[in-house]
């Protein structure tokens, strides 16, 4: 075995010496090796140590959280007045404030001579009075006119519903008579009828009575069998009595006797018959012609009605429009009137205006905080005297297009100033302005009109106002505010720092929470776990979070820089 093994590291020093260039490579090679894995495991610890050095942790903690918006405001006075006059040119005559006095409302500021504004309304008075006086002429001209049209329709149209009303009676009388002939009339025709058959009954009893008279003188001249006789005695058609009746009355006398009288009885009432039908019927006749008369009559009264009833409605028509262009002409004549003097009194309206702001009157009550004119001065121009109300505070903020979305009326504002010290004072927001403001914070004294106001970067600014509702006698026109706009408070929520909120490589908001662990060879060691969170309110520092597995008093870790990856420092170039 020794000499195997003698025989085989001679083989190696023999491969060595004739490889040496190899063997010098491989050895430097394995050197290289040693050292790099060495590092790596330096580098690790090292890199280890450090990350553990990065690691800051907070607590999960109950609290109270204020969401809020901070903003620099100005104290500005809530009611204030920069005053000017639209008057030119007119000369100064009396100052009678100065800066810090106190005025009320109506009290006289400032007066201009107003000599010139008086004689030109008086010149304009005049021609306004003359124009005045000449319209009313015209439309007094104008009402005669349409009360001369008025009378005129009323005589003409009660003219014409007289004949109407005429026409029409004797139209109604005349339809009335009519009507009554007809009647008549028809009335008249059947008494005709009834004498008509009165007659003809006499007649036919006449003619009966003439027939038995004439068979009575017959049977009065044979000698009483007569061949009608005979003939009904040999057909046995007649009794025995009658036989002997008639053979009687053939030598009767008083037969013939009796039958004249009852012919001339009969003969009598016929005429009298015959004459009554007569008369009915003339008189038949004459009410027919009548009839067609009245007929007449009536319809030519209805004629003349229906022609007054046109009259009638002509005369209103006509007479209804005469007075309608006279009512059209004084109306029209008053519409020139107004318009004729329009100008006149709009020129005595401007000197009364005027002539009214010779005198610059006060409309608040406050503090004089400028006056910008003296007597003797010619006014051009400008703000004359400012006014502002120097118990009545407001702070005036400028407010980011980032946060101005945020803020409503009424949200509650927390400020301090330099003249309050540590005091903190408390507000209202009262007012958010709709559109952006181009202006700078103006002076602290100035007249309250913005000037430009841009924030940097040329983003817009939107105005707030804030009542301030804490008493305070220390505040002064001017003076900064440092603000806490509010805009949502919530007590005794988990909350953790604001930078321990982080992103997984998921996309989810979590926190890592430090878990104390052993390992295999019983070394301690800390670890992260990841605890998904929901984010609520967000404050200054902290920030609400919930989400299952998160309790108070764990310890989140709240990530620095990254730790340096030593292997990489020592790699780079």
């Amino acid at each position: 075995m020794k000499t195997k093994l003698k025989n085989g590291f001679k083989k190696v020093k023999k491969w060595i010496k004739k490889h040496k260039v190899l063997t010098v490579f491989l050895i430097l090679a394995a050197v290289v090796v040693g050292i790099y894995f060495r590092l790596q495991r330096a580098g690790q610890e090292m890199a280890a140590a450090l990350s553990q050095m990065a690691i800051e942790t907070g607590e999960v903690t109950y609290r109270d959280i204020t969401s809020t918006v901070n903003a620099t405001g100005y104290v500005r006075s809530d009611n204030s007045r920069s005053l000017t006059t639209t008057l030119m040119n007119l000369e100064v005559t009396d100052v009678n404030v100065e800066v810090g006095d106190r005025v009320t409302v109506g009290q006289a500021l400032v007066s201009f001579d107003t000599e010139d504004i008086e004689e030109n309304l008086a010149d304009a008075q005049e021609s306004l009075n003359v124009a005045q006086a000449q319209n009313g002429l015209t439309v007094k001209g104008a009402q005669r006119n349409l009360e001369d049209a008025v009378g005129s329709r009323d005589y003409q149209v009660t003219g014409a519903r007289k004949d109407l009303d005429y026409s029409k009676t004797t139209y109604e009388e005349a339809v009335a008579d009519y009507n009554d002939t007809v009647k008549d009339l028809e009335e008249k025709r059947k008494e005709e009828e009834e004498r008509k058959q009165d007659r003809d009954d006499r007649e036919k009893d006449m003619e009966r009575a003439k027939d038995r008279l004439e068979k009575a003188q017959r049977e009065q001249s044979g000698s009483g069998l007569s061949p009608d006789l005979l003939d009904q005695i040999d057909k046995g058609t007649i009794s025995g009595n009658e036989i002997l009746e008639n053979i009687a009355g053939a030598f009767d006398t008083g037969a013939v006797t009796a039958a004249q009288a009852e012919y001339q009885a009969a003969s009598a009432d016929y005429s009298a018959a015959a004459a009554d039908y007569e008369k009915a019927k003339a008189e038949r006749e004459a009410l027919e012609s009548g009839v067609d008369a009245k007929k007449s009559a009536m319809d030519a009264n209805y004629r003349t009605y229906d022609r007054a009833a046109d009259t009638l409605n002509n005369t209103v028509r006509m007479q209804n429009s005469a007075v309608a262009g006279s009512q059209d002409s004084l109306t029209n004549s008053r519409l020139s009137a107004s318009i004729g003097t329009q100008a006149q009194e709009n020129q005595v309206e401007t000197y009364e205006k005027q002539l009214e702001k010779g005198v610059l009157t006060s409309p608040i009550s406050g503090t004089v905080t400028a006056v910008n004119v003296k007597e003797g001065d010619t006014y051009g121009g400008g703000v004359i005297v400012t006014i502002q109300d120097c118990e009545d505070f407001i702070v005036e903020a400028e407010i980011d297009e980032y946060d101005i979305s945020d803020i409503e009326e009424g949200m509650k504002v927390l400020f301090k100033t330099d003249a309050t010290r540590e005091e903190q004072l408390e507000g209202e927001v009262i007012f958010v302005s709709p559109v952006p403001t181009a202006a700078a914070a103006s002076s602290a004294m100035g007249s309250g009109s913005a000037s430009s106001l841009t924030t940097g970067g040329g983003k817009a600014t939107y105005q707030i106002k804030v009542a301030i509702n804490t008493q305070t006698d220390r505040l002064r026109l001017g003076m900064t505010a440092k603000m806490n706009i509010v805009l949502k408070e919530v007590e005794h929520v988990l909350t953790v720092p604001y930078d321990a909120v982080q992103t997984d490589e998921n996309g989810d908001t979590v926190v890592y929470v430090m878990e104390q662990t052993t390992g295999a060879d019983g070394q301690q060691a800390q670890e992260q776990r990841p605890v998904p969170v929901t984010v609520g309110t967000e404050g200054d520092y902290y920030v609400e979070v919930s989400g299952e597995g998160l309790a108070e008093g764990m310890e989140v870790v709240i990530p620095k820089e990254e730790a340096i990856d030593l292997m990489e420092l020592m790699m780079m170039p």
